[in-house]
């Protein structure tokens, strides 16, 4: 099966050793000297180096060191990751972080010149280096006598460079070409192409993408132009299937964050075709890894049945914070819908590149663009934000992918809503999580993009599940229509959601809060109430080792604090606190905050015998003719709070609680001591 895909891959041409054609396939991970393979390792027809008596490239073996080999000599040189080779006279030049390698033609080291970064893309002239600065997004040039650098001004952001015959060739970030002179005087400027080459003293050959559908290109052809002329010479080139298989790389990633995936064509409604929904996808993807957007679960038969829980907000209505998305877009065979799909690709069926911010804009994100360079891209997911962008590859004219991850060797780690570009299938299969590709200009064996725009997409990153659980925290899950979810700036830590109770079940709309507790014990439970749109009594279910328990708590009497739920013996397997709408009585407003579970200290499972190592009570149950009295640890000198079922505050007490004070129910008794909650739950009786 691999032999057949070998075979039957598209051949790019790459240039030519003596007077035989040096070739690779649409992957770069099959390399042809005429008709004979010569390697199919990945990233073997990336970089190829042509002298008088030898030929170099580059392999990219999964799990082992990058390596320069040679037709002649086998492996000249390897270190763990690197760029190269390229042409330095005689010699070879390599890049690797802050230098520039000469080799000799059997890889021993000459001599380096130092860069400060890491390039990918570098050429010479004998006198003069230049090299792209993924960096800075510039071109800059060594002088090899003196070692002084400057840069190279140019009207647009490379992202390779190659050198022939007094001339540049460069590469644009959106996949393009620009030939310069040395002086980076514009001559010439081709709109698209991808694997360009110097294939005469005037004349450069590249491939282009020729037929669509949606973002897949369905055909190429390989056009020579006169640079002099800008007479185009074009052969069609059939399509063919990618070979490349690839892994990770062997480092650890610098950055690497999880953000849900979901696929274009098979997460959304069967009746939808989202073979243009890339980018609608990419921004769906960056909001729901804040948590936006309550689930709006649908079931997708392809390519096996499953649950989607976002899929339906693409193609179909939908209101969220006050706008209702409702324009429509053109998708495949004109069929016109609203949702994400409709707002973000308008009339043209794509995504257009302002829309896509506004609409992340509007879902409480911080988005706009970022530019084109490695280091605006880092900036941002090292500070665990996803990024948004707009790419080609040899793969796709244009596709909007989303980044959530990096290797020092200038590799990305992506969400392709897609699939993999690196597997045969691309759009067929829903392997597009957590993918690996190459940023522009490097060569580390996966397929290699072009990055057209950078989008920011940042919000509050979700705090770690734990003992609190609060809503921009992993763990919280509000569910239900999110037409009636409203935000507000008041609550924890500054943000909390409301709706309207209603008067009838079932729940409309409900949260639920599902902590990370260390052991099986009793648990004091807190809801933090916000200062507004908290008047209704709310109804909290708490799944204890007992099964569920209900708790009320008359939001009205709370004002950005805490307030007791009760204490209850929860199981770290199974505890979950969750709260509807429904409260009895319509229209009130009733909010959504953080749930607070406080380990006790070892209370009695029988409400009976309810005590605490410190803290006791001296009968229980108590008839309401007689005093309740405390057992308090020693030297403590604060207050006891007294709470009803509903967890209103009814007392605050030193030592006891006269007799007559309490009407017939059950109570909670809290003590506040060194940063820890002590607690007892007792009952009153007639």
């Amino acid at each position: 099966m691999l032999l057949f895909c070998i075979l039957a891959a598209l051949r790019i041409s790459a240039g030519f050793h003596g007077s035989q054609e040096v070739s690779t396939d649409l992957s770069g991970s099959v390399l042809f000297l005429g008709s004979e393979i010569i390697s199919s390792e990945p990233g073997s027809g990336g970089n190829v180096l042509s002298s008088d008596s030898d030929l170099f490239w580059k392999e990219c073996p999964p799990g082992s060191h990058q390596r320069i080999v040679s037709l002649g000599q086998g492996e000249i040189f390897s270190l763990e990751y690197f760029s190269g080779p390229f042409s330095f006279g005689d010699e070879i030049m390599v890049s690797v972080p802050d230098e520039i390698l000469i080799l000799d033609q059997q890889g021993t080291f000459q001599r380096s010149y130092s860069t400060g970064e890491y390039p990918g893309s570098l050429c010479s002239d004998g006198e003069n280096i230049w090299f792209v600065s993924s960096r800075d997004g510039v071109l800059k040039k060594i002088n090899t006598r003196t070692s002084i650098r400057n840069t190279v001004n140019l009207s647009f952001t490379p992202v390779s460079v190659q050198y022939g015959n007094d001339f540049l060739l460069i590469g644009n970030t959106d996949g393009g070409y620009s030939i310069v002179t040395a002086a980076g005087d514009e001559l010439l400027t081709i709109q698209e192409g991808f694997m360009g080459f110097f294939s005469g003293s005037n004349t450069v050959t590249f491939t282009r993408s020729r037929e669509f559908e949606g973002c897949e290109t369905l055909s190429w052809e390989t056009v020579s132009v006169d640079i002099r002329t800008g007479m185009e010479t074009v052969v069609s080139v059939q399509p063919g299937n990618a070979s490349l298989v690839s892994s990770l790389p062997t480092d650890d990633p610098t950055a690497h964050f999880d953000v849900p995936y979901m696929h274009q064509r098979w997460d959304t409604p069967d009746w939808f075709d989202g073979s243009w929904s890339c980018g609608p996808t990419s921004c769906m993807m960056a909001v729901q890894y804040y948590n936006r957007l309550t689930p709006d679960s649908v079931w997708c038969s392809y390519p096996s049945g499953h649950w989607s829980e976002w899929g339906n907000y693409l193609p179909t209505e939908y209101t969220f914070l006050g706008y209702t998305y409702d324009i429509l877009g053109v998708s495949p065979d004109s069929v016109w819908v609203p949702g994400a799909h409709g707002f973000i690709c308008r009339d043209i069926g794509g995504a257009i590149w302002a829309e896509m911010t506004s609409w992340m804009t509007q879902h409480e994100l911080d988005s706009g663009t970022l530019g084109t360079t490695w280091s605006a891209c880092t900036g941002e997911l090292d500070n665990s934000y996803a990024v948004v962008a707009s790419t080609t590859s040899p793969y796709t004219g244009g596709h909007i992918l989303l980044f959530n991850g990096y290797y020092d060797n200038h590799s990305v780690i992506c969400n392709d809503s897609y699939g993999n570009q690196n597997l045969p299938g691309w759009g067929t299969l829903p392997n597009g999580k957590d993918v690996v590709y190459d940023w522009p200009g490097y060569n580390n064996g996966n397929t290699q993009l072009g990055v057209s725009q950078l989008f920011s997409a940042r919000s509050e990153i979700l705090s770690p599940a734990g003992e609190l659980i609060d809503d921009r925290s992993l763990g919280y899950r509000k569910l239900g229509p999110c037409q009636y979810w409203h935000e507000q700036e008041t609550g924890y830590n500054g943000y909390s959601w409301w709706t309207y109770s209603t008067g009838a079940l079932p729940d409309t709309c409900f949260a639920e809060w599902i902590p990370e507790l260390p052991s099986e014990t009793w648990y004091l439970v807190e809801t933090y109430v916000p200062s507004s749109h908290s008047t209704a009594t709310g109804i909290y279910h708490i799944n204890s080792s007992t099964g569920w328990v209900t708790a009320t708590v008359n939001q009205g009497n709370y004002s950005d604090q805490w307030a007791a739920v009760g204490s209850f013996f929860l199981s770290p397997s199974s505890a979950k606190v969750r709260m509807g709408d429904y409260t009895g009585t319509q229209s009130q407003h009733i909010s959504f905050d953080a749930i607070r579970f406080t380990q006790q200290t070892s209370i009695d499972e029988q409400s009976h015998a309810s005590e605490s190592e410190c803290f006791t009570i001296s009968q229980n149950p108590v008839h309401t003719a007689s005093p309740i009295v405390f057992n308090l640890p020693d030297g403590f000198n604060g207050t006891i709070q007294i709470y009803d079922l509903t967890g209103r505050l009814a007392l605050t007490v030193q030592s006891s609680i006269p007799a007559g004070s309490l009407a017939p129910g059950l109570y909670h008794a809290i003590l506040y001591k060194e940063d820890k909650y002590d607690a007892v739950r007792f009952t009153v009786v007639n």
